[in-house]
């Protein structure tokens, strides 16, 4: 928050981005494209299915994963210097995408696979 260059915050987020990057390389080599694709995830490849879920789990900012410090950190610096308004904006930001984010881990683990649609009988 006391950064005075426009580069440092941008490069500290870019590198906050690399895992999802690097998660969907890596699901992009087991041809997956859809979010349906997941459902079967875990049952083909469970290595890949645990530590896509641990990733998006810490960027939805489950605790006791780094993705819950670093927004711990960052509410309570916004409270401290002032930003009573920003705190709770960034809570409910952080809700709405644990729902958004939640989603794919739940599909990768829980889900079933895709179903294939048939054409009806004529």
């Amino acid at each position: 928050m006391a950064q005075t260059k426009v580069k440092r915050p941008l490069a500290h987020s870019s590198i906050g981005h690399v895992d999802a990057f690097a998660i969907v390389l890596a699901l992009r080599q087991t041809r997956v494209k859809y979010i349906a694709d997941l459902g079967a995830l875990a049952k083909t490849n469970p290595i890949s299915a645990i530590t896509f879920s641990i990733t998006m789990f810490s960027y939805v900012g489950i605790p006791p994963l780094a993705g819950f410090c670093s927004k711990f950190y960052l509410f309570f610096a916004a409270l401290g210097c002032g930003a009573y308004f920003l705190a709770p904006v960034g809570v409910v930001t952080s809700v709405i995408g644990c729902w958004a984010a939640g989603r794919l881990p739940r599909v990768s683990q829980f889900g079933g696979p895709k179903a294939v649609l048939r054409a009806p009988d004529t």
